[in-house]
């Protein structure tokens, strides 16, 4: 499993790089725009080529998953507290993704199988966020302790630390400030991501 988490603010021309990146392998892009009101990921999303909506999670805005066919949503630690059990319900309901995120791995020992995917990070130093640094020592080994869904390890995963990600056992990697650091090499960065950890996943 391959996500790109989007650039944080506003990029010139990004839903064709959402648009190659998907053709190249990427298995979810989600879209997350701290700070962006609702109206602004529609306008995006009104940008984006409707082909690519289904491999699209947005962060927060649930009417917006459903008024376009997205694969999902994506809450934060904060919306994760002001969703209730009836939401999740109606939300699975309708064949959604839903995805939060997480910061230790004991956090997973209370994580609810409503959750298809959890995002733990910074599982090495941050790119996009110099200073925010990992607390996971290199022996760090994932133990998903009976929850069900996927773990994705975010923050620093680059082409020299992805196959590090697979030794840890995470079900997948987040990819962030290795993609858009440099937009021009999204795509070739992307790529050698991905022969990466595919080819170390077919080896394991």
């Amino acid at each position: 499993m391959i996500q790109i988490i989007t650039h944080s603010t506003f990029l010139p021309e990004e839903t064709n790089y959402w648009q190659q990146l998907i053709a190249e392998g990427a298995d979810s892009i989600l879209v997350r725009k701290p700070g962006w009101p609702e109206a602004d990921y529609e306008l995006l999303l009104q940008d984006a080529d409707p082909s690519c909506y289904h491999k699209l999670m947005i962060a927060g805005h649930p009417a917006l998953c459903e008024k376009y066919g997205l694969q999902g949503v994506h809450f934060s630690e904060t919306g994760r507290g002001l969703v209730n059990g009836d939401q999740i319900i109606g939300y699975r309901q309708r064949g959604w993704r839903l995805s939060t995120s997480i910061h230790a791995a004991q956090t997973l020992q209370i994580a609810s199988d409503n959750w298809d995917q959890l995002l733990l990070a910074p599982v090495f130093d941050s790119i996009s966020k110099p200073g925010h640094t990992s607390t996971f020592g290199t022996g760090f080994r994932l133990s998903k302790d009976g929850y069900k869904g996927q773990v994705l390890a975010l923050g620093g995963i680059d082409h020299t630390t992805a196959a590090k990600a697979r030794d840890m056992q995470f079900d997948g990697i987040a990819l962030l400030g290795a993609i858009w650091q440099e937009p021009a090499a999204a795509i070739s960065n992307f790529r050698r991501i991905r022969d990466i950890w595919r080819t170390d996943a077919l080896m394991s």
